[in-house]
């Protein structure tokens, strides 16, 4: 996921953001995330669009 991300995006993820989309991707949970504005929230959502 980081490596894709990153070539993709040109974006590093951090340890969060790979978490989220790992559970996007398994389709076996809601998901809720709160962090910080500018933290990156909005792109995480849109990551799982690369796989």
């Amino acid at each position: 996921i980081r490596r894709r991300t990153q070539e993709v995006l040109g974006y590093r993820p951090c340890l969060w953001q790979i978490r989220v989309v790992e559970a996007i991707l398994r389709h076996d949970k809601d998901i809720i995330a709160i962090a910080a504005m500018g933290s990156g929230k909005t792109l995480t959502f849109w990551m799982p669009l690369l796989f």
